[in-house]
């Protein structure tokens, strides 16, 4: 009995500690926010500096909770499990709200609706997706893209890489024929590439959420604050900021 009832406590004991590790401290005065910053102009690194239209609605979202925003950059990869281990709190970063991510994580309502874009040697422009059939392709690991480009263009060859710029990388070594990615990302990464542009191939109807520990108490909160930046303006004012009146954007 003596050994039953220690079992029983020590059980208690760790539901209560799992149960406390889960639940966000309410006194803390920050949000700790994981991203990739490896995506412009949705969160990119310029003199040690993040940036990007995620981490300013990150900022924003934090400064309707009454707190600060703190960020992680990693790898794409990594941001998810992040939530996970409880390393973070929150993750912003280009996130597609699918329903198998949804089965692990809780999404926030969504705040962006993405394009696909190809980008490509401006002297081979690819203007649809029927022309990836039996092309070499870069794509980012773990991406819609990745899942889009296996389901709809299964006789594409796909390079995959950890992230865009090791794709545009390949494209300009003429590794691959085209790189497929965000409209946002492709239109910036053409920019600042010379000889390189792209093409809107696709619409997603799913859109990019913030991504949280299942039941999270800040899901609710986040959802508030999205709202709140919705019917004041700010969220219209954060897309004209970092896109611009360009058709693509949504």
């Amino acid at each position: 009995m003596k050994q039953l009832f220690k079992i029983i406590l020590i059980t208690s004991a760790f539901f209560i500690s799992w149960c406390y590790a889960n639940i966000p401290d309410e006194n803390k005065e920050y949000i700790h926010f994981a991203t990739s910053a490896e995506y412009p102009p949705f969160e990119y690194n310029e003199h040690g500096e993040i940036k990007g239209f995620d981490i300013d609605l990150a900022r924003l979202i934090a400064k309707q909770l009454g707190k600060e925003a703190l960020f992680d950059s990693m790898q794409f990869s990594s941001i998810l499990p992040a939530i996970s281990s409880n390393q973070v709190d929150v993750a912003i970063s280009t996130l597609t709200i699918t329903e198998q991510r949804k089965k692990n994580f809780d999404f926030s309502e969504p705040y962006f609706f993405e394009s696909l874009a190809a980008v490509f040697d401006a002297k081979k422009p690819i203007k649809t997706a029927t022309e990836l059939d039996g092309k070499t392709v870069a794509v980012q690991l773990g991406s819609t893209m990745e899942l889009w480009l296996k389901a709809k263009v299964p006789l594409a060859k796909l390079l995959v890489v950890d992230n865009n710029n090791q794709a545009i990388a390949a494209l300009k070594a003429g590794h691959v024929d085209l790189v497929v990615m965000d409209g946002a990302q492709g239109a910036v990464f053409s920019q600042k590439n010379p000889g390189l542009a792209f093409a809107i191939i696709s619409q997603s109807k799913e859109g990019y959420g913030l991504a949280l520990k299942k039941n999270s108490v800040l899901t609710y909160k986040i959802n508030q604050a999205l709202h709140t930046l919705e019917q004041n303006g700010e969220l219209t004012k954060l897309k004209k900021k970092w896109f611009g009146d360009v058709t693509w954007k949504n």
